[in-house]
């Protein structure tokens, strides 16, 4: 049979009134940690952040298409107009200046430049002299070639895959560390606990070496001198006691900072020995 430990309540209450959860294993507090903890959802922000990065990167060479325009580009402005007899005349001018284009472009990796096909309609009202224009320039084909310039497609190819590679990686190792930080956690609390135990033990049994020392010195069998020692005993044993009950406490809130848990403090099993 396991032998379980009962990690110290952080907060005061009756225990009683509250239902005792299930005991939590290694495997259980682990878990907890690598879908809890700061650490853990810090680990799996930076994953994703490199998956989008290699996506971004694949998707520079993939064809891309573009929409951009101008609609409506109304504008409404009163400008001075001098009249043939010197004075000057303020007239309201309307007009709608639209735009509209289609491109579909493909860098090249090798070169660093980039081929494209581009659609584009305009539009012009004056809408004083009701007057109504449009232009049009159904297909143009183009290329973009940088002459002695940096060719950053060619090099992405040689680094993006590697850094990819180093953040898969890296999450792998921060989950490990994330695992291996939990499991010294648990056993300190686990420890800090037997510590505890073992001087509440040391308590009680000095409490019977006190009381059988008051008989003996009643009897005239002990001298006054022992007596003050096994005084002395057991006040140096309840002072280890509350120190072993601190020390699991704090045991228990670092584990408890560090997976994240908010709810109220599980009770922790003891792993059987290896085999």
């Amino acid at each position: 049979m396991k032998r379980i430990l009962t990690c110290l309540l952080l907060t005061g209450g009756p225990a009683a009134a509250q239902t005792e959860p299930a005991p939590l294993t290694l495997p259980d507090v682990i878990e907890l940690a690598l879908s809890q903890s700061a650490g853990a959802k810090q680990t799996q922000t930076n994953r994703d952040q490199g998956y989008w990065q290699w996506r971004t990167y694949q998707a520079n060479y993939k064809p891309q298409m573009g929409l951009q325009g101008t609609l409506p580009g109304f504008s409404r402005v009163i400008t001075p107009v001098v009249q043939p007899d010197g004075t000057t005349d303020f007239r309201a001018v309307r007009i709608n200046n639209s735009n509209l284009a289609l491109t579909v472009s493909q860098n090249i990796g090798l070169t660093g430049g980039q081929v494209f096909v581009a659609s584009e309609v305009q539009r012009f009202d004056d809408f004083n002299g009701r007057l109504r224009r449009y232009n049009n320039q159904p297909v143009a084909i183009g290329l973009t070639q940088p002459i002695g310039q940096f060719n950053g497609l060619r090099w992405a190819r040689r680094i993006e895959p590697l850094r990819y590679e180093e953040s898969q990686r890296l999450y792998v190792e921060e989950r490990e560390s994330i695992a291996q930080r939990i499991t010294e956690l648990y056993f300190d609390v686990l420890e800090e606990q037997v510590n505890a135990e073992v001087a509440g033990q040391n308590v009680r049994a000095n409490e019977e070496l006190l009381r059988i020392g008051q008989e003996r010195y009643r009897l005239g069998q002990l001298s006054r001198s022992d007596l003050l020692r096994l005084e002395l005993n057991l006040l140096n044993a309840r002072q280890a006691v509350a120190q072993g009950r601190l020390d699991a406490q704090n045991a228990a809130v670092r584990l408890q900072g560090y997976t994240g848990q908010r709810a109220e403090t599980p009770r922790l099993t003891v792993p059987p020995a290896a085999p």
